[in-house]
């Protein structure tokens, strides 16, 4: 499975997940401007050749941001326990960190890295 099939297969387990899509108002590439807390957007993904002399394969990382406007932690990190859950076997969470968001004070920010690898 190529890059571009892992990351829909893992867009695709978050997306049809009952338990997730009762709790996130949608999974997002770009959020638009209106988006209603909470939501995941799909961030960042980074593909590093492994260190094989052939080359034959890679490390991925894909980051997703959880926006929510609950006032805490909670509810970002219950939205991080569902997308555990969710995972496909060959995903592996490789942690979250909560912040504030100083630009909009009123809204956290959940990071999590999802790691996963190509075998060519």
């Amino acid at each position: 499975m190529n890059m571009l099939a892992k990351h829909a297969a893992l867009y695709a387990a978050l997306k049809n997940n009952a338990a997730l899509a009762a709790v996130i108002t949608g999974i997002y590439d770009m959020p638009p401007d209106n988006a209603v807390s909470p939501y995941i957007q799909v961030g960042a993904t980074q593909e590093v050749s492994d260190e094989l002399l052939d080359n034959s394969g890679a490390e991925i990382t894909t980051t997703l941001h959880i926006w929510s406007r609950y006032a805490g932690r909670k509810e970002i990190l219950q939205i991080g326990a569902l997308i555990k859950k969710a995972l496909p076997a060959w995903a592996l969470d490789d942690g979250m960190e909560i912040m504030r968001d100083n630009a909009e004070p009123d809204w956290w920010h959940g990071v999590m890295d999802i790691r996963y690898y190509e075998y060519r």
